[in-house]
């Protein structure tokens, strides 16, 4: 989405259950007990209170998504012919989902459907953390490759196709079986000096990433390959860069930056990558920190050595003798970035251009968002 500049069937109770080093964060949902399993370092369980009231669903239709291109119809009717009777709208800017979903608190939507791409489950992050529509934040439910990439739904939407996925979702409503598991995450909250307000995400990517977003827009979706598939095909033409040290179509940018309370240092980057998902496009996950913190935080500096023998396990979160900061490469898990930088970054595939005139973009911890699984 472009963007320029009580929860179970009559639930009793929830018992929050902390577990070091788990990296998922998983709340299995049965109909009168909910069990959360996660990585937060917390400590102590956490009891709560959950809202009896009924489920009630609301759909976001983005009809400028990739996959929503073709075959809309089919999932508007799909959801029209289901019971209960669902709320859905169609939405194509931020302003389009705030507007919806003070709409769906209203009529005391607590499952949000989002079938769009990572920018509409962006748009829909922050309308519910910033503008506090709900008072009950409601369960999120991603259809699956709704959008050109889809990194989010890749990680905690419904599997499946779309359709298959909404017809488990209506039937669950419906039966109310103990089939579903929810997923907590925490999301990015983002603070660019020019704006005004925070934006909510959970994928934040700097220098290469950046540069590998224009290039897939510009000489990849332009040729009807998206997906999994046009990110991994621009992926695989930046790795050739760098082990070419091709820098017309790679380069490294000077970016200051500070880690929790550490002072700020200014350094040479391929690579910045901040995120809450655990899996990534063709199901990477390039990030090896242990500490207890909420964002995945790894960085590549201007000239990592080894590169090539330390692409297949940084890739997938394993720690060689070569990954190492000594070689370029750090991963941390973190509460806070603060980056001033020169270039601009992607927020779940939506690009910002910040001006490092007026301060540095910080990136921390904005809450706890819940997804849903069938």
């Amino acid at each position: 989405m472009a963007s320029r500049v009580g929860w179970s069937h009559r639930l009793i109770s929830a018992t929050f259950i902390s577990k070091e080093n788990r990296r998922t964060a998983r709340q299995t949902t049965r109909m009168n007990r909910l069990v959360l399993k996660t990585n937060s370092p917390l400590g102590s369980p956490l009891h709560f209170m959950a809202s009896n009231s009924t489920l009630r669903i609301g759909i976001l239709h983005n009809p400028l998504s990739g996959g929503n291109r073709n075959g809309l119809k089919k999932i508007r009717e799909a959801a029209a012919a289901s019971q209960p009777a669902v709320l859905q709208r169609e939405v194509q800017t931020p302003s389009d989902v705030s507007e919806t979903l003070a709409d769906f608190a209203r009529q005391e939507v607590n499952i949000l459907v989002v079938n769009g791409g990572d920018g509409t489950v962006q748009a829909a992050l922050t309308a519910i953390f910033q503008h506090r529509l709900f008072e009950i934040k409601p369960a999120l439910a991603v259809l699956p490759s709704a959008g050109t990439t889809s990194m989010i739904a890749g990680d905690v939407g419904l599997k499946g196709s779309r359709i298959s996925a909404l017809q488990r979702l209506f039937s669950w409503v419906r039966t109310k079986n103990d089939r579903a598991i929810m997923i907590q995450r925490p999301v990015l909250k983002v603070k660019m000096p020019s704006l005004k307000t925070p934006i909510y995400g959970m994928f934040f990517g700097a220098a290469a990433i950046y540069q590998a977003t224009h290039f897939c827009l510009q000489k990849v979706h332009t040729k009807g390959v998206r997906g999994e598939i046009g990110a991994g095909v621009a992926m695989a033409r930046f790795l050739w860069a760098v082990f070419l040290k091709d820098r017309n179509v790679v380069s490294s940018v000077p970016i200051t930056i500070g880690l929790n309370q550490n002072a700020p240092q200014k350094q040479q980057y391929l690579l910045v990558l901040i995120t809450t998902l655990q899996r990534l496009f063709l199901g990477l996950r390039p990030f090896w920190g242990s500490q207890p913190k909420p964002l995945h935080y790894t960085a590549i500096d201007a000239h990592p050595r080894h590169f090539l023998q330390v692409l297949p396990s940084a890739m997938r979160g394993h720690q060689s003798r070569h990954v190492k900061p000594t070689n370029g490469y750090v991963s941390h898990n973190i509460d806070e970035a603060r980056l001033t930088l020169d270039s601009g970054f992607n927020l779940d595939g939506e690009l910002y251009k910040p001006d490092r005139k007026l301060g540095p973009v910080v990136v921390s911890s904005g809450g706890q968002a819940s997804f849903l699984q069938l």
